[in-house]
């Protein structure tokens, strides 16, 4: 049944994200690598916007991953109605931390749960940032080791895609949509096999750093410095 609520919901978002809202436009450069019926793996994405997974959805489309998600948003009327209808995987957040503590336990369900999913070959996406970059026109974030590792437990493969663009359309710390154009680009799926986690982090983050400095806005970025 998740699986059903899963591609209805993603196919009404990309309608609505990609095709009616004046607000967002979403360009890809680079689309989503071919992948075979059954095969498993792991999106991983930079994060800049709460917007991010919407501005996906058109290149991961007609893939249906799972998302790891900030476990507020599930309280949030119908949008969070439907990512719970959708079987997406919550992060819950405590006040430790400023914000950013978890609570005990919450994290080795999370990753039990991330690994079911996997097995039967539901992919799922990820932000390893954990938040969205707070200084989007700078580098991106250190990237978190779990899903590394579940890869690399799992021998599932993983598919770096790179985000620029979307922090503007609905800003940090700011509940009002804006304009934006993101660029998107994915990468081959990368093999796990024979690397460590901390060889696979690093890999991923190399290939969406030089994905993203690709991208039109941020060769802008680049020749107005």
């Amino acid at each position: 049944m998740d699986d059903v609520c899963g591609h209805i919901f993603r196919k009404v978002s990309w309608v609505f994200v990609d095709l009616i809202n004046p607000f967002w436009y979403s360009r890809v450069l680079k689309p989503f690598p071919k992948m075979q019926k059954g095969e498993k793996f792991i999106v991983v994405l930079n994060h800049l916007s709460n917007a991010d997974p919407w501005f996906a959805i058109r290149s991961l489309f007609p893939w249906d991953c799972k998302w790891i998600c900030k476990g507020s948003l599930f309280k949030v009327p119908f949008g969070g109605w439907a990512l719970k209808n959708n079987g997406d995987l919550a992060i819950k957040f405590t006040k430790e931390k400023g914000g950013w503590g978890t609570e005990k336990g919450s994290v080795g369900m999370l990753m039990e749960d991330a690994k079911k999913l996997l097995q039967r070959a539901q992919p799922i996406a990820v932000f390893p940032e954990g938040v969205r970059n707070p200084k989007p026109e700078g580098p991106l974030g250190e990237f978190k080791l779990g899903f590394f590792t579940l890869a690399v437990q799992e021998g599932v493969k993983v598919v770096p895609m790179a985000l620029s663009g979307s922090e503007t359309a609905w800003p940090v710390k700011d509940w009002k949509f804006d304009f934006s154009t993101c660029y998107l680009s994915a990468g081959e799926p990368i093999d796990p096999t024979g690397m460590t986690a901390e060889e696979l982090r690093d890999k991923v983050y190399n290939v969406i750093t030089e994905m993203r400095e690709s991208h039109p806005d941020r060769l802008k970025l680049k020749k107005a410095e």
